[in-house]
């Protein structure tokens, strides 16, 4: 006996265009390493070197998989982190990133930073005093805040990342690794 399948016009006009190559959607994994530098030094940050160190400024305009579908990005879906970061302080800390829109705005102190109302992007990273914590994607998700505000600007490929600790009084921390991982959904 036969059996005879029934197929709505809408739905075979639909795999006809996938088959064609003319509509696709997919996720795409985007990656910046800011940490270590292209010589291999980590990023040191504290209270004194935060003019000259606190900024990590992401420009993604480079990154052959963002330009391939920055026309045609339909939704930022996450933002992660691969994080190995160190305390060098006698007291555990909370690390914290910051994102900033705007890659100018060069913040002189973590102060100034936080007076210009820039927004929490990762926090609760609680690393003990004098040793190294590592996160990987899968973890730092826990830890990842306000996504849903950066979502355009993630979709724009340039925004800055500042990092501070609580407390914020006295602080000197170590960036082994830095890598963000954005992930999102696009067509082609």
């Amino acid at each position: 006996m036969r059996k005879i399948h029934l197929i709505s016009a809408m739905t075979t006009a639909f795999i006809i265009a996938v088959a064609a190559g003319c509509l696709s959607t997919g996720t795409v994994v985007i990656t910046a390493k800011l940490s270590p530098d292209a010589d291999g030094n980590p990023i040191h940050v504290s209270n004194q070197l935060f003019a000259q160190n606190g900024e990590m400024e992401v420009d993604l305009s480079d990154n052959a998989t963002f330009k391939q579908y920055r026309d045609d990005i339909r939704n930022i879906d996450n933002i992660g982190f691969y994080l190995e970061v160190t305390n060098n302080e006698p007291q555990p800390v909370d690390f914290q990133l910051f994102l900033e829109p705007n890659t100018s705005a060069n913040y002189e102190s973590v102060q100034e930073m936080l007076d210009s109302l820039t927004n929490i992007i990762l926090t609760g990273v609680n690393v003990p005093a004098g040793k190294t914590v590592t996160i990987d994607w899968n973890q730092s998700i826990q830890y990842v805040t306000n996504l849903d505000e950066f979502k355009d600007v993630l979709k724009g490929g340039a925004f800055s990342l500042y990092a501070a600790v609580l407390p914020r009084d006295a602080f000197d921390v170590t960036i082994d690794s830095l890598v963000v991982i954005v992930t999102l959904t696009g067509t082609k």
